[in-house]
């Protein structure tokens, strides 16, 4: 198979800039130069067997990612599989780990682990665990939807006149309503128009977002309730 120095090269920046690391301080731990470090993340040229095993180590991840191979592009064949296979991110997966793992990165330092895998288990069995999901889904759609309308208008009209509307908008002139107020141009008087709109919607959706939020409350405690019935 013939391996690409420009993604392998990639991957090592991805992974070195992941873990906050300088090209100066990742070859420090495998005992080479920042330098050759950059030569490596510009492709030139592919590191050697020993060196990409030492990264392997470093990283954490199989040799198979860190030379581009498909199967672990999320850094292992076990995490990219089930990555695909359940829609997850691998910030996902590795907290997941954490509450399952047996090591010391994991919660209680993999000690209690069977507890933490009954409580996870019990949690994600829960028919109330669903309901729980959804009505986190009916709050998601409450706060883009929010955030999204004086978005959607400064799209609309670029940011520039957004701002310059906007700027007017807050002032202490009511263009819309004061007779005597200086007349301003009709693209501006539009966006603010819309401005105004958005505000109202945005009122609306504040208490969309309160009811929301005191739903999620209830159907919390009816997940504690399930998990935990009192006697």
């Amino acid at each position: 198979m013939k391996y690409n120095a420009e993604v392998i090269g990639n991957i090592i920046k991805k992974e070195r800039e992941k873990r906050d690391l300088s090209q100066k301080q990742l070859g420090a731990k495998i005992g080479i130069t920042g330098k050759q470090i950059s030569n490596y993340e510009h492709g030139t040229p592919i590191p050697p067997i020993d060196i990409l095993f030492k990264l392997c180590e470093i990283f954490d991840c199989e040799l198979g990612y860190l030379l581009g191979e498909h199967s672990y592009s999320e850094g292992t064949q076990l995490q990219t599989a089930m990555c695909e296979a359940l829609n997850l991110s691998t910030a996902s997966i590795d907290t997941i780990t954490k509450i399952t793992g047996s090591d010391r990165s994991s919660l209680s330092f993999g000690y209690e682990s069977e507890k933490y895998i009954r409580i996870f288990n019990n949690l994600l069995s829960s028919s109330t665990f669903l309901y729980f999901i959804e009505s986190i889904g009916v709050l998601d759609d409450c706060v883009n939807n929010k955030n999204n309308l004086f978005n959607s208008v400064e799209e609309k009209y670029g940011k520039s006149r957004f701002e310059e509307a906007f700027t007017i908008y807050c002032g202490h002139i009511d263009y819309e309503h004061d007779p005597h107020a200086p007349k301003l141009p009709s693209d501006i008087s539009e966006i603010i128009r819309e401005i105004s709109r958005a505000e109202d919607q945005s009122y609306n959706l504040s208490y969309s977002i309160k009811v929301a939020k005191y739903e999620l409350q209830e159907v919390f405690q009816d997940l504690i309730t399930e998990l935990y019935p009192r006697k």
